[in-house]
């Protein structure tokens, strides 16, 4: 029997409403008086009860084309006069803007996919993304025009506001959430990132670091090596790298990667003993495993000390999910007692199942014990 929790809130309500949608007609219709703005609001109200999120993007770019005129270029110059201000170019970070503006991205999307159309719509995008990031809305351009948007993107990186550079590197991601997967050479999106790693805005940096994070999933050597060759270069300043190596490196890290763990400053083979290690051997549905560990190290080491769970699938496999349970230093002949417990509540990202799960406890990367438990409804 599957166990998942239930949830009553609603993102797409909170980010595409009455309220927002007014908003984005009141821009237009500044513009464009003859904007039917009263059909367009109640037409929205009516579908969007049946609508998630990204369906109800899709459908007010579609009700935008029936109200905009016909010719493209004329249409995105209407949307183009519609746009609110930048956002502040000084903040430097966690300036997101209003999810509506999305609505503009993928008007474009719907109606500028066209060889015809694509030098009008990237510069659209171009401001676009300085209102509400663009990421999503480029993706189809890099699939169906790779070689002329990877050069736009090129002049981004180069752009004078963070908002614009941010879009090289978020918009380029191989594993953008919410996005369509585009395929892109390792290379050609290792170039991009070359152009910002050095950047001075933490919203840039970030989207870098989780570039090379995506990209570890797919070339973990060619992630370490541009990080060590960053590293030598020292364009950008000591603690911002580190920040980054840390953030772009984190799922090797859980995955227990040696040769990213040593980037980090962990040894591969640490030489320590395991005095103690007690889970409970049953845990119901609800409640918590709790563990203990008593390690001694036999050398002066830095420790990533982590806990890896695996839940068992419908399938009858286990899937394997880490849990940092310590970051230290250990002298020679120090020992250390550590306590974690691991929650077993229904959620609704994991679907429990029960029966027979594992527990296993890993000194950087390094397997130190491997148990089983039992999960009871």
């Amino acid at each position: 029997m599957a166990i998942r929790a239930e949830t009553s809130f609603s993102l797409a309500d909170q980010l595409f409403n009455k309220a927002t949608v007014k908003l984005l007609s009141d821009h237009i219709e500044q513009v464009l008086p003859e904007f039917r703005s009263r059909r367009f609001k109640l037409r929205a109200s009516k579908a969007f009860p049946q609508l998630e999120l990204k369906a109800r993007i899709s459908y007010l770019a579609t009700e935008l084309k029936a109200e905009l005129p016909d010719d493209f270029h004329d249409a995105v110059a209407v949307l183009t006069k519609a746009l609110p201000p930048p956002l502040d170019p000084t903040l430097g970070d966690d300036d997101f803007g209003a999810f509506i503006w999305s609505v503009l991205g993928e008007y474009v999307v719907h109606n500028g996919s066209y060889e015809a159309h694509v030098p009008a719509s990237l510069n659209f995008l171009r401001e676009q993304t300085k209102r509400f990031s663009a990421e999503f809305a480029i993706r189809p351009f890099l699939k169906h025009f790779e070689k002329q948007t990877l050069e736009f993107l090129g002049d981004c990186a180069l752009d004078d506001n963070y908002h614009v550079r941010r879009l090289a590197s978020e918009g380029s991601r191989p594993y953008l959430p919410w996005a369509e997967r585009v395929v892109l050479p390792t290379g050609q999106i290792l170039t991009l990132l070359d152009s910002l790693h050095a950047d001075p805005t933490r919203f840039v940096t970030r989207s870098v670091a989780n570039s090379l994070n995506d990209l570890s999933k797919i070339d973990p050597d060619a992630v370490i090596e541009t990080l060590g060759r960053w590293q030598r270069e020292e364009k950008q300043t000591d603690q911002e790298l580190a920040w980054m190596t840390r953030h772009a490196l984190r799922t090797l890290s859980k995955q227990g990667h040696t040769r990213a763990l040593a980037h980090l400053g962990y040894p591969a083979n640490p030489k320590i003993e395991l005095r103690g290690f007690h889970c409970a051997r049953v845990v119901t549905v609800g409640e918590t495993l709790e563990c203990s560990v008593t390690l001694r190290s036999r050398e002066d080491a830095r420790l990533k000390l982590t806990l890896s769970v695996g839940f068992l699938k419908a399938s009858g496999q286990l899937s394997q999910k880490s849990f940092a349970l310590k970051d230290l230093a250990l002298g020679k002949g120090d020992t250390i007692s550590l306590s974690k417990k691991i929650s077993f509540k229904a959620m609704t990202t994991r679907t429990l199942y029960p029966g027979e799960h594992s527990i296993a406890l890993f000194a950087n990367g390094k397997m130190l014990i491997e148990e089983q438990f039992e999960l009871v409804s």
